[in-house]
């Protein structure tokens, strides 16, 4: 039985908001449980009429996460590109191979109705791809030499599509809004490290408000470390959803399922081979298979498996 997009696409969209609203949620949340125990911990030290340090959390979590966003947002897709060592694919190539991804490339922007991004061919020898950008403007699509030498052509086709569904989708954008707010837990980690550090100092001078400081550091420094393990896992869900999304849009982008799977079949078989850039784990993330050294907890891709089995209108 082939898959039905529309009803697939559905599915993807309404677990990535189910998951999304639960991302923010646990900032709330956790907002309150530590402004609630540093009331309890510290009550007889610490007395506000208003919650302070629950409204401090929030607000350093959202700015620190509002300056990473608007960093990626300002590098563009095209700086991904060339830090993991991509080579600009001119479109005077006299490459063969490289003046078909082109062609392919310019087909699935017109599918898709999105604009035409750059291309970077990267020399890695497994089969992956990657779009990266905030903006569909300023987006970016890379292939690797393995891909663009093992695949057919309906094969690569379904691959660059694939990249098109998560131009279409925002899902760069989303991803990237993710990743930023996994920095502010980081920044609020690091405080609670910090005030740990600053109340051997304060200790020694001042008892009473070295023992507020070691409190305070440590709730920070446990919020900090469970809202960055709990958002980790959050955004490995929410990017497994826009893969099976994506899947879908490169079905409706072709009309061709068996292009798409059949390149998964091809990658499953190469599952021994791995030598996409050390540096670029980063943005593994974005890679049309991760198939890293995290645990599946962590994975931001679902099973090759369960994907081509999605495709293929299969439990």
């Amino acid at each position: 039985m082939a898959i039905n997009f529309w009803e697939s696409q559905r599915r993807a969209r309404l677990r990535t908001a189910l998951y999304l609203m639960t991302f923010i949620l646990l900032t709330l949340g956790s907002s309150l449980l530590l402004q609630a125990g540093i009331d309890f911990l510290a009550r007889e030290k610490y007395i506000q009429p208003l919650p302070y340090f629950g409204a401090i959390f929030l607000i350093a979590t959202f700015v620190i996460a509002g300056f990473y966003y608007l960093t990626y947002r300002s590098q563009g897709g095209q700086f991904v590109a060339e830090s993991l060592g991509g080579r600009l694919v001119h479109p005077q190539t006299e490459n063969f191979k490289e003046q078909q991804l082109l062609n392919i490339v310019k087909e699935m922007s017109i599918a898709s109705q999105q604009p035409m991004p750059a291309v970077y061919l990267i020399e890695a020898k497994e089969i992956n791809a990657f779009a990266a950008g905030v903006e569909a403007k300023k987006a970016a699509i890379t292939v690797t030499r393995g891909a663009l030498t093992l695949l057919e052509r309906d094969e690569l086709e379904g691959v660059i599509a694939h990249e098109f569904g998560h131009i279409a989708n925002g899902d760069m954008r989303m991803n990237m809004g993710l990743s930023a707010m996994i920095m502010g837990f980081v920044f609020i980690l690091y405080m609670g490290i910090r005030l740990l550090q600053g109340s051997l100092f304060f200790g020694g001078r001042d008892k009473r408000n070295g023992n507020v400081v070691v409190v305070i550091g440590l709730l920070l420094l446990l919020g900090g470390v469970v809202t960055w393990f709990a958002g980790a896992i959050l955004r490995a869900m929410v990017s497994r959803q826009r893969e099976y999304l994506a899947d879908a849009c490169a079905v409706q982008f072709t009309r061709h399922p068996e292009g798409i799977a059949h390149a998964l079949r091809k990658l499953e078989k190469m599952k021994g081979v791995s030598d996409m850039p050390r540096h670029g784990m980063a943005y593994s993330h974005l890679y049309f298979e991760n198939h890293s050294f995290w645990a599946s907890i962590f994975a931001t891709h679902p099973p090759l498996q369960k994907r081509i089995a999605a495709l293929e209108g299969r439990p």
